[in-house]
């Protein structure tokens, strides 16, 4: 191979690498979004039921499904 074989090839192989770490990041970023509001839904949950058991007032589920 000639020299601007290896530069072309190069080139290619950090364009590649630049649009597959573009949709890594997309999707990691998406994923992290997903578990953040699953995080949340599950501890304003777990507040609801703690208040439930203990009798105290609080918000409703669906003052929380309006907060989410």
């Amino acid at each position: 191979m000639k020299t601007s074989d290896f530069t072309a090839l190069s080139s290619y192989n950090d364009i590649h690498s630049k649009r597959l770490n573009t949709i890594i990041m997309k999707e990691e970023k998406e994923y992290i979004e997903k578990q953040e509001i699953l995080d949340a839904i599950r501890e304003g949950l777990l507040e609801i039921k703690k208040r439930r058991e203990s009798g105290s007032d609080g918000v409703t589920l669906q003052q929380l499904i309006d907060e989410l």
